[in-house]
């Protein structure tokens, strides 16, 4: 199974980069192949990556994937775009936000209508680890 992790780094935007290490380590515990496991450190991305070849590259494991996960706090219109482009192919997506800031979480989180996206709050590293984990014994049945 691949699955690709979404989450908001434009900007530098790395707040919750230890939610990310946690999401990528729960995932190659349960087996899982991460396609972008470079998202969990927390220097990406270096400076000077050629954005075109990135975004490409990025496209494609969104074509991989069988599943997306997100750290999905903080609002990003990059985040949008990759669960919606997993979503729309009917590929299973859990997004997972900081409960602690549950007041200012986007609605696309909060109330996503597709079937195929699961939204959970989490309150600590290893809440989050649990998630991840339930969500993929899940899609392995």
């Amino acid at each position: 199974m691949k699955v690709f992790v979404s989450t908001a780094i434009t900007g530098g935007r790395r707040e919750y980069v230890e939610a990310v290490r946690a999401i990528v380590n729960a995932l190659e515990e349960e087996g899982v192949e991460v396609l972008n496991a470079r998202v969990s450190d927390p220097t990406f991305p270096q400076p000077g990556v050629d954005r075109d070849s990135a975004l490409r590259e990025v496209y494609q494991w969104l074509q991989e994937a069988d599943a997306l996960v997100a750290e999905a706090t903080v609002s990003s219109t990059g985040v949008g775009c990759e669960l919606s482009l997993v979503q729309a192919r009917g590929k299973p997506v859990l997004l997972l936000y900081d409960a602690h800031f549950g007041f200012r979480i986007s609605d696309w989180v909060l109330h996503h209508p597709a079937p195929n996206v699961a939204t959970k709050p989490y309150r600590d590293l290893s809440q989050l680890k649990e998630e991840v984990r339930t969500f993929v014994r899940g899609l392995k049945g």
